[in-house]
């Protein structure tokens, strides 16, 4: 019978080998191990400061594109839009410094900008009362005798559709309004006092004088529900009607509110027929949103402007290898379908 001592002893033993290899095995891989560790740091604060020289010139060649632009901003908007008139509808979460430099350019473009609306989030709800409340409200205030165009309605933003379409005639027009003064004054206050929207005239008052261009500016970061969000269709329904109601609509945004799972996404990818601009927070992209609805009023077909794959740098002319002709854009993202048609 082996006792207690000797198992005692063979694991003190045990333990002390171990701890003899760990110490012998430390000392004979430390010399090797340290200069394995001391080159892979040596090539990754290498990298690392490369990448931070990459980005400060990346950076410093943005800060002197936005001067450029901010510098020629005059030559290149004069007398675009001389005549027109624009106004803003703006989604929640749109951002502020956008908006502002949308109005500037549109500005310097000639065109008056008469206003804004902002949705609320209200209006995005897509449960089955508000999408009832929003109908109803559509048809409630609807001037008797007056025709709208027609839209097959998307069942899950039925709502938004049928007062987008109401909205839309209300504060743009091609020629001739489709409403008055005061029947527009009644639609829009009828969506404010129900908290669907807000109406900020230019001139501090809440009567819109009919535009007759429009620009959507979408929120500053996109929905998480992606592409298919209610928003998004939402923004996008209001979008098309503010098209089919005026001379030309730009659904613009920032670059961060732009990408995956965006209304621009949704948009560039086929689901709209209304121009897109993705970089709409830098000069650029301000400037850009005047001359996509210049391109429009020339006739040209809606087309995604921006920075984003699939989408045209800029209405501009585009130079081709040969010195000899400069063609027109040709842009790649024409955008055919009717909102909600997925």
């Amino acid at each position: 019978m082996i006792d207690f001592r000797y198992h005692l002893v063979s694991i003190i033993a045990v333990f002390l080998a171990l701890a003899v290899g760990i110490a012998v095995g430390a000392n004979a891989l430390r010399p090797a191990t340290e200069a394995f560790l001391s080159k892979a740091a040596s090539e990754v604060s290498k990298k690392n400061n490369s990448l931070t020289q990459q980005n400060a010139m990346l950076q410093q060649q943005i800060n002197a594109d936005q001067a450029f632009a901010q510098a020629g901003s005059t030559r290149l908007l004069a007398h675009l839009l001389t005549g027109q008139s624009a106004v803003l509808v703006t989604a929640p979460g749109a951002d502020s410094s956008t908006i502002s430099g949308i109005k500037t350019a549109l500005g310097q473009a000639g065109a008056t900008v008469t206003g804004q609306v902002n949705l609320s989030s209200q209006f995005f709800d897509t449960s089955a009362p508000t999408e009832e409340a929003l109908s109803t409200l559509a048809q409630q205030l609807k001037p008797a005798g007056v025709s709208l165009p027609g839209q097959t309605p998307d069942a899950q933003i039925a709502g938004q559709q049928a007062a987008a379409q109401l909205i839309a005639a209300s504060v743009v027009s091609k020629d001739a309004p489709a409403l008055t003064t005061a029947q527009s004054q009644e639609v829009l206050s009828g969506f404010a006092n129900q908290g669907y929207l807000q109406v900020s005239a230019q001139n501090g008052g809440t009567t819109l004088p009919p535009a007759t261009l429009a620009v959507v500016v979408i929120p500053s970061t996109p929905p998480a529900a992606g592409d298919s969000s209610p928003a998004n269709l939402g923004l996008i329904a209001m979008a098309v009607q503010l098209q089919g109601s005026g001379r030309g609509t730009v659904l613009a945004g920032p670059v961060a509110g732009s990408g995956s799972g965006s209304a621009i996404d949704e948009v560039v990818s086929g689901s709209g027929q209304v121009s897109t601009v993705d970089n709409a927070d830098t000069e650029v992209g301000q400037i850009i949103v005047a001359q996509a609805l210049a391109e429009l009023l020339a006739g040209h077909p809606a087309a995604s402007f921006g920075i984003a794959p699939g989408t045209a740098p800029s209405p501009a002319p585009t130079p081709s290898g040969s010195s000899s002709a400069i063609p027109s854009v040709t842009p790649s993202a024409t955008v055919t379908r009717q909102a909600g048609g997925r």
